[in-house]
């Protein structure tokens, strides 16, 4: 793939794991299995709150730092944090987790973005972290120090920043064209920093890539907390050959099934092609293709400067 294709694969994958995800968000494996027999394709939501191919809040929040960055081409968090801000006012989306909803009320408060941030340790942050991963690859160092900065205007949780630098950096990784054993070390390394158990997790994910799901969920879980679904998102990708095979197997996991699907897809969509029966029933995917678009210029003309 070249960089142009990674860059819309990594933002098409977020939008369609969440996609994927979101009928299924917190029933457990059993559940789905009862319900839907296997999710293989999108579905509407069981709450009648999404269509199906419709995508969540993290795709939403994704978006939102997306633009901030396009706007003021380095991370600003000020913008990042004012634009949140009026995301959550403007939103109709029901389905905004509790940590973001707190944090963004405090930001409405009129607190700082550097106080506004929750002690959570749930996986928002991580979630939305896609585009600083592919804009700034070119610096390894700037990408965690970017990573740890937007996850703390609302999650300050260890776990919450190192699951923001994780996603963040293997992202970049895979941009730069390193190997999965790379991938692995240098995402270790890194969150090594932030949080022991979320490292030990994410590195136990690559040695247990080949068991199976059933297998990983016992030792990783699945749960909206950053050292679940963050392993359990590395796990997928670690285990699966193609994107279809990846995402479909967050989904069915079971679990917060959005958020991990949404993370996986978008490691795997850096490095693997995505059905077009996918892409062309996603909501608003010629935007999410612009956009990705838009990132790579800004991308390359950073590097123009630098």
């Amino acid at each position: 793939m070249n960089l142009l294709d990674q860059f819309k694969g990594c933002i098409l994958g977020v939008a369609i794991g969440d996609a994927l995800g979101m009928p299924v968000e917190g029933l457990t494996r059993n559940k789905i299995k009862e319900l839907y027999g296997k999710v293989k394709d999108y579905l509407p939501s069981p709450y009648n709150d999404f269509k199906a191919g419709e995508w969540t809040d993290d795709t939403e929040q994704m978006i939102t730092l997306a633009e901030s960055i396009l706007e003021t081409v380095y991370l600003s968090p000020e913008n990042f944090a004012e634009k949140l801000k009026r995301w959550y006012v403007e939103s109709k989306n029901p389905r905004i987790g509790p940590t973001s909803s707190r944090a963004l009320r405090n930001l409405i408060n009129g607190i700082p973005w550097d106080r506004a941030g929750v002690y959570s340790e749930t996986c928002g942050a991580a979630m939305r972290v896609m585009p600083i991963g592919l804009v700034y690859h070119f610096s390894l160092n700037l990408v965690e120090r970017y990573a740890v900065i937007s996850a703390s205007i609302t999650h300050k949780g260890t776990a919450a920043i190192g699951g923001a630098v994780a996603i963040s950096i293997s992202i970049a990784c895979l941009c730069l064209d390193f190997e999965k054993e790379e991938v692995v070390r240098e995402v270790v390394e890194r969150v090594k920093r932030y949080d022991d158990l979320l490292a030990e997790k994410i590195e136990h994910s690559y040695h247990i890539s080949d068991k199976d799901i059933d297998f990983a969920i016992d030792k990783l879980g699945n749960s909206v907390y950053a050292l679940d679904s963050v392993p359990m998102a590395f796990y997928c990708y670690f285990s699966s050959k193609t994107f279809e095979d990846c995402v479909l197997k967050a989904v069915n996991a079971g679990g917060d099934t959005d958020s991990i699907a949404a993370m996986a897809g978008a490691i795997k969509g850096c490095e693997s092609k995505i059905p077009a029966k996918w892409i062309k029933k996603l909501k608003d995917y010629n935007y999410l293709v612009e956009l990705a678009e838009r990132l790579y210029q800004l991308h390359e003309r950073i590097v123009k400067l630098t």
